[in-house]
C-alpha cells in the first residue's frame, strides 16, 4: 500500500465556534474507522464566509459543516442543493464534489 501523510479535511464554519465539541467526536470517529481525515473548527465571520467557501476547493477540502449564522447566507454561494435544503431554505452540510 503507497504511504499517503496528506490528511482529508473537513470541519465546520460558524461564528461563535470556540464551544463547539463537534470535533472530538469527530476525530474520535475517524480514528475507529481508520480514517486520515481531520476535523477543523474554524471561526469564520459571516463578512468572511464568500472568501472562506472558494478555500474549500482551493484546499481540497471533502466538506464543511455549518453553524449558525452561515445556514442561510451561504445558498447563493453554492452550485446546488439537496431536496432537503431548498425545502427548508438552509444548509447544515456542504459536500465538495
Amino acid at each position: 500500500m503507497e504511504k499517503n501523510y496528506r490528511a482529508e479535511l473537513v470541519g465546520v464554519f460558524g461564528d461563535p465556534v470556540d464551544d463547539n465539541p463537534t470535533g472530538v467526536m469527530e476525530e474520535a470517529a475517524f480514528k475507529a474507522c481508520g480514517l486520515n481525515y481531520r476535523y477543523l473548527t474554524l471561526k469564520v465571520e459571516k463578512e468572511d464566509l464568500g472568501d472562506a467557501i472558494k478555500a474549500l476547493k482551493a484546499l481540497h477540502m471533502r466538506g464543511m459543516n455549518l453553524t449558525m449564522p452561515h445556514k442561510i447566507k451561504v445558498i447563493p454561494m453554492l452550485d446546488e442543493l439537496s431536496k432537503a435544503a431548498q425545502i427548508i431554505g438552509a444548509v447544515n452540510t456542504i459536500v465538495v464534489r
